[in-house]
């Protein structure tokens, strides 16, 4: 039967098809017991997951007239704060590589339990690209015997990395990039942004609103940001020797771990932008870039780059993403690419 009556107010710029789709398997009582929310970080899939678990908690939900989720139910409050006993998330350790069996075993183990108020329970596993092979193994058991009422969502901006039987037993969702002009009237109309500001994040964080709110509202993060950019910058101005001391700047003498290798993809995803904006550059593109905000450094050191040259620094930097995925130091990923720039 379906609940015609029910209205779904999540905060989800663009990736409209996704609202829907979820939107009509919740008013036709059609959940599946597994989805794939798949595409790039910072387009909304763990808040998109987050407001279709607490919407299927959600007390008013059988009401057939609501507002989905209400936000005012004992359900809602509790998932809202995250103390909901029928939503469990899983993330990755700090510090660590892969999300453990353990972690899986536990996850798995709630999900076999009761359910508080006898409705559905809900599973988040983020960055489930990160699973261990055991970890995954463990989990296609489960969504090989799939119970009613519990749904299990995975979400994941790498779905290519995640096992084809995983994959085949899972509704996937995959969620795009959203164009400019949408983030750009999100920031001005929900944020309150200055125009010129709203216009530089549009084109800064690539067709990822989240990632354009977030520059908005941490002033450090974005500062961070600008200082790797201009890291580069550095490179094309400096010596090998103070191209290496900005390597060290860069990564931080006290990273380590998974904290440096985090920081050191950042890093080479934004000169990847950089690089990418110079070719457009070369070409006259200057609509399609996305650092804007950037544009005269850009222009400065364009004349001392062939095309050529960016060429063959773009594949320098994919090389130097799939070293980081090999366990290469990444300082030393980072130092290769000061000295071959």
């Amino acid at each position: 039967m379906i609940k015609s009556n029910i209205t779904f107010n999540w905060p989800l710029v663009g990736n409209g098809h996704i609202i829907d789709f979820l939107a009509k398997g919740i008013a036709n009582d059609k959940i599946a017991g597994s989805y794939i929310f798949s595409g790039p970080d910072n387009l909304g899939k763990t808040t998109t997951a987050n407001y279709f678990a607490r919407s299927l908690v959600c007390q008013r939900a059988q009401e057939g007239t609501a507002v989905l989720p209400c936000g005012k139910c004992p359900a809602c409050q509790q998932a809202e704060k995250g103390l909901h006993g029928d939503i469990h998330l899983v993330k990755k350790d700090k510090d660590k590589k892969n999300i453990s069996i353990e972690q899986i075993r536990d996850f798995i183990r709630i999900l076999g339990m009761a359910s508080f108020l006898n409705s559905y329970k809900i599973g988040i596993i983020k960055h489930a690209e990160s699973l261990s092979i055991e970890a995954a193994n463990a989990l296609l058991k489960t969504l090989e015997e799939p119970k009613i009422k519990v749904v299990i969502i995975l979400v994941t901006s790498n779905i290519d990395a995640l096992p084809a039987t995983i994959v085949s037993r899972s509704q996937v969702l995959r969620f795009k990039l959203v164009k400019a002009d949408l983030i750009y009237d999100y920031l001005i109309r929900d944020y309150k942004a200055k125009r010129s500001m709203a216009k530089d994040l549009s084109y800064l964080c690539l067709g990822r609103p989240s990632l354009a709110v977030k520059f908005l509202e941490d002033l450090e993060f974005y500062n961070v940001y600008l200082n790797r950019a201009n890291g580069f910058f550095q490179f094309s101005q400096e010596d090998i020797n103070k191209r290496l001391a900005v390597v060290e700047e860069l990564i931080g003498a006290k990273a380590g771990g998974q904290e440096s290798v985090k920081i050191a993809g950042r890093i080479i995803e934004i000169w990847q932008g950089i690089t990418r904006d110079l070719l457009l550059l070369e070409f006259d593109q200057r609509g399609l870039t996305q650092h804007l905000l950037l544009e005269g450094e850009l222009k400065k050191i364009k004349t001392k780059f062939k095309p050529s040259d960016l060429l063959n620094l773009a594949k320098n930097l994919r090389q130097a993403k799939e070293y980081l995925a090999a366990n290469v130091n990444p300082k030393l990923v980072l130092e290769n690419i000061a000295i071959n720039i």
